[in-house]
Order: structure tokens, then sequence, then C-alpha cells
């Protein structure tokens, strides 16, 4: 099951950090139709099914729509509260002895502001090279 599935709809900031939150948000309940069409007889997977639909009527239109999604890898435009909003790309990487477990990188496009940015909240600074120019 999608981790971010529950996510979607459970953590109500995550539609603060995606910009295209319903397109986020979207693509997410269509993966969840697909693990369902995967493992239709998952107890959790029915709960989690469940839970959604009563809690959330947002997901019960996107549920309705019977929209099924696969996704491995993409881009997503994340507002981050010290970088700004930023483009990075990301791609997942399945164990095969554990397809349930993933791994999720994430990176911006060399050369470019976003990756200027990254650079710098993994070195714990909070702003561009730009911005600590002395005036």
């Amino acid at each position: 099951m999608a981790p971010s599935t529950r996510n979607s709809s459970a953590l109500p900031g995550l539609s603060d950090i995606y910009p295209e939150w319903e397109d986020v948000a979207r693509t997410c309940v269509g993966v969840l139709r697909m693990e369902a069409g995967t493992n239709p007889t998952d107890p959790a997977l029915t709960a989690l099914v469940g839970e959604l639909a009563v809690t959330d009527q947002q997901f019960r239109v996107w549920w309705a729509e019977h929209r099924v999604a696969h996704q491995d890898f993409g881009s997503k435009r994340i507002a981050h509260p010290l970088a700004g909003e930023r483009t990075l790309d990301w791609d997942t990487f399945r164990y095969t002895g554990a397809p349930e477990q993933q791994l999720v990188l994430w990176a911006a496009e060399p050369g470019t502001s976003d990756a200027e940015r990254l650079a710098d909240l993994a070195h714990g600074r909070s702003g561009s090279a730009q911005d600590r120019k002395p005036q």
C-alpha cells in the first residue's frame, strides 16, 4: 500500500507543501485503486479505503472516478518554507525481496536554482548563494 495515499488525506498540511495538491492527491487515489486491484483481499487495504470513504468527501469523489495510476518516477513542485517553491525529480526503487518496501530519492536538475537551494538545505543554509552575498 502506498504510504502517500493515507498521508494525502490524513495530513492536511500536505496541501501547503504541494502547490499542485489536487493532482498529487488524485494520483495517490489512483495508485491506491491500482493496489486494491492487485490485492483485493488485503484486509488492511480494505479498511483504509473504507476509512477514507467515510471520513473524506473528496476521496469518495475521486474513488468513484475509477482512475488507476502507477507511478515510479516523476517531477513535483514542492513549496518548502525555507527554500521556496522548487521542482524536484523523484524515483522509486523497490526491493524485489520485499516489494512493499521502497526507497524514494528526490533530486533537482543539476545547474538550476532548484539544485542550488537543495544544496543549501543539505548544508544547513536557508537561502541561495545570491541571497547570502554582502550588499
